[in-house]
Order: C-alpha cells, then structure tokens, then sequence
C-alpha cells in the first residue's frame, strides 16, 4: 500500500535525496504502522514520536490505511 508522509523539523534530514519538498510517497505492506513508515525511512527508534492523520493524532503503533497522509513529528516538550 502507498503511504504519503511529511517530515518535519528534525525529521528532514531523513527524507530521501531527490525529494522535493518534504512529502514523499512509501510503499509498505498492507497493515504497516506509522512506526512501520519511520523505520522504512531509517528514523532511529523514538525520533519519530507524534503522528498525525487527516488532522487526527495518531499512535505510532497504529495501522494505516493505504493512500492516508501521514505527518511525522519528532517527540514535542512544552510547557
């Protein structure tokens, strides 16, 4: 299934080179999660900590469905 993905902030440096932008297109197998994505990606283990579908929060443990857009994040602090 195809995947469409945003990084952003310290995520960029994981997109592929040639890409255009910072929205890329991933191709997994059915069931994949967001964790799926950001390990095809090569993002280590907890770079990736906020996802976000259709304006919705995601669980990286989530399975997406094929052509979502999914926008990565890396874990947020604030206060």
């Amino acid at each position: 299934m195809k995947i469409r993905v945003r990084l952003h902030a310290t995520l960029r440096p994981y997109l592929p080179s040639l890409t255009e932008g910072n929205l890329l297109e991933v191709e997994l197998p059915a069931g994949a999660t967001a964790g799926d994505v950001a390990r095809a990606l090569g993002i280590p283990e907890g770079f990736a900590g906020v996802a976000f579908s259709g304006g919705e929060k995601r669980e990286m443990h989530d399975a997406l469905q094929p052509g979502e857009e999914l926008d990565l994040f890396p874990p947020l602090a604030g206060g």
